[in-house]
């Protein structure tokens, strides 16, 4: 940008003085042109006294007065105008048409050839046998010249030429420091622009730098850097691009170690859950003939026996529905989508889990984001997350609370419709929400920690996520996004 600057100020400078210079020969030729009329004019009436047939005809005397006139001219010519003081009259002399001087002051001039360069050539002298005046520069040494060419004429008859050398080393003096001060300004400008770009380029190319060493920061595994987001232009965004970039990657480690995690948890869950059902079923079974066959005859003892062996039942049933839902974890999830309203499927989730809320005063509200597009989902598998993450909320709120439901649509490059779960209760410790979703993390006394590692597992099946925000003492939000899509099919 700034060599097309530079090219384009040399451009235009260039012009400007090409233009200035065409003005300024215009003014002088003009001015020569205005003289040499005036000298043709002037000198035909002189010489028309004399009835020669040409210049080197004329007598002696007639061509002193001749000698006179261009001695007196030279003189007057100083005043003449503005251009006479510095674009001096070199010379006034005639010529024939041969290029020979036949007069000219002083008379010790005459009689020389003029320079081949300098003398009149066919096409010139067909001109001025037309009445025209010729006028033409050159270079004379280190002197610029302009040459005004006349003829003088007596009834039709050319009898010669006068010739008048100008000076122009005044006027080409002013175009050359016309140039001089124009090639000094655009160089002036030209520095000033390579000052101006060396700092933009450093505030460019500073930040440039800096997205290349994060660059190579984050490709070595370094996903903890992030930019300075300080900039509103196109840098700027690149940082914040940058930034959410890094952000992302680190999201979708995590995913991937939690899935690797859940793919080590299903495949020990299976094991367990076949080395340990089969037992359970013959335990269960041998508590049930042993309450049939060997009960005390006598009622204290039959009902404490009985009593016994009923805990012995509900224990060996707990342990199997540990053993199922090591079952449900284990086995790959087969969706079976179809579009969804959410408003209802939340709706037909709390119907669930509203008479223990009651129970545990516990209010329930809801906020719907109205004309919520459907969702493919596998309806029974989002309602049991959902429901896993209601009866969490419910059971982080043992003293009451309120539990908030709410649905949102989110307009970002890819729509999102958002479920937010939010209660009232205990609160998550800080350093506990990293292995929130890690299978058989629990805080809780009796539990095996699988219930949100199911939920995490369903929603990214289903593409989407899962976001928790916890204060200690103040309650949870868990939020699950779903994007949007145009094929529900």
């Amino acid at each position: 940008m700034l060599l097309l600057l530079f090219i384009t100020t040399g451009a235009l400078f260039l012009l400007n003085y090409q233009i200035e210079k065409q003005i300024l020969t215009n003014q002088i030729l003009q001015r020569a042109l205005l003289m040499g009329k005036t000298l043709q004019l002037n000198l035909s009436e002189l010489i028309l006294k004399s009835n020669q047939a040409d210049l080197a005809s004329i007598p002696e005397n007639e061509k002193r007065q001749i000698r006179e006139f261009i001695q007196n001219f030279g003189e007057e010519e100083r005043h003449f105008d503005i251009y006479s003081e510095n674009e001096t009259l070199h010379d006034l002399f005639f010529i024939d048409d041969h290029s020979k001087v036949i007069i000219d002051y002083p008379a010790g001039k005459e009689g020389r050839i003029l320079p081949p360069v300098e003398q009149i050539d066919p096409v010139t002298l067909k001109r001025l046998q037309q009445n025209e005046i010729d006028t033409r520069i050159r270079r004379r040494g280190r002197d610029t010249i302009l040459f005004l060419t006349f003829p003088l004429f007596q009834q039709e008859r050319l009898l010669g030429f006068g010739r008048i050398e100008m000076s122009m080393n005044a006027a080409v003096g002013l175009l050359d420091r016309i140039k001089l001060w124009g090639f000094a300004t655009a160089a002036g400008l030209f520095l000033i622009g390579v000052l101006f770009a060396t700092s933009m380029a450093r505030t460019v190319t500073k930040p440039i730098g800096e997205l290349v060493q994060a660059a190579i920061r984050l490709g070595r595994g370094d996903l903890s850097f992030r930019l300075k987001e300080s900039r509103t232009d196109e840098i700027g965004v690149l940082q914040v691009a940058f930034n959410r970039m890094a952000e992302g990657i680190l999201k979708l480690e995590e995913i991937q170690k939690r899935m690797e995690k859940l793919e080590v948890a299903s495949q020990l869950g299976a094991r367990v859950a076949h080395e340990i059902k089969n037992p359970l079923n013959s335990v269960g079974l041998i508590i049930d003939h042993l309450r049939d066959r060997f009960a005390p005859p006598s009622l204290p003892e039959r009902e404490k026996f009985l009593e016994l062996s009923e805990n012995m039942k509900k224990e060996v049933n707990r342990l199997n529905d540990i053993v199922e839902g090591f079952l449900r974890f284990a086995k790959p999830i087969a969706l079976s989508k179809q579009p969804a309203d959410l408003n209802d499927l939340i709706d037909e989730t709390l119907a669930l889990i509203t008479p223990e809320a009651s129970q545990q005063q516990i209010k329930i509200g809801c906020t719907y984001s109205p004309g919520l597009p459907k969702v493919a989902v596998d309806y029974h598998q989002i309602r049991q997350a959902l429901l896993n993450l209601l009866i969490n909320a419910i059971q982080a709120m043992a003293d009451g609370g309120e539990l908030q439901v709410a649905t949102a649509l989110i307009e970002t490059e890819v729509p999102e419709v958002t479920i937010s779960i939010q209660d009232t209760g205990c609160g998550i410790p800080p350093e506990n929400l990293p292995r929130l979703f890690d299978p058989y993390f629990t805080t809780k006394a009796r539990g095996f920690g699988l219930g949100l590692s199911i939920v995490s597992r369903i929603i990214q099946e289903h593409g989407g996520r899962v976001e928790v925000a916890s204060e200690i003492a103040k309650g949870s939000r868990f939020t699950v996004h779903f994007p949007v899509q145009d094929d529900h099919a």
